[in-house]
């Protein structure tokens, strides 16, 4: 079995996350990137939107997700993803996402942004602690 990949690239939402009063009261942009690992060659046989993961399904799920319940911390907003994108559809093997703070309240004429990059495997989900609560 092949790992092949879905890439969505260059999403931008409006979320409410951020440890600082005024990201949760005002909000921000926040840039998601993100990748799926699972086997397509079905798909190569069939051209069957059945045998692959809907990029649009995706879509849908991080947006929910950017645009739903502030997370204090980035890191804390890419794992919910992460989580969410694993269950979605037991094909994927393993995920990648990028969140990014396009306009940080970082003290500096330049503030430039702000990313963290989270990587798992279908494996992640099924260990003990509070990413599975």
């Amino acid at each position: 079995m092949g790992m092949d990949e879905i890439r969505l690239q260059g999403m931008v939402f409006y979320g409410r996350h951020g440890a600082n009063p005024e990201e949760t009261t005002l909000g921000q942009r926040f840039g998601v990137e993100l990748s799926v690992w699972l086997d397509l060659s079905d798909v190569e046989q069939s051209d069957d939107l059945a045998d692959t993961v809907n990029y649009a399904t995706l879509y849908k799920l991080v947006k929910a997700e950017v645009e739903g319940e502030p997370s204090r911390l980035i890191e804390h907003l890419a794992a919910r993803l992460l989580r969410k994108l694993l269950e979605q559809d037991e094909r994927i093997q393993s995920a990648r996402v990028t969140v990014t703070k396009l306009s940080p309240p970082l003290k500096g004429s330049s503030t430039g942004e702000v990313a963290v990059v989270l990587e798992r495997d279908r494996w992640w989900l099924h260990l003990p602690g509070e990413h599975n609560a």
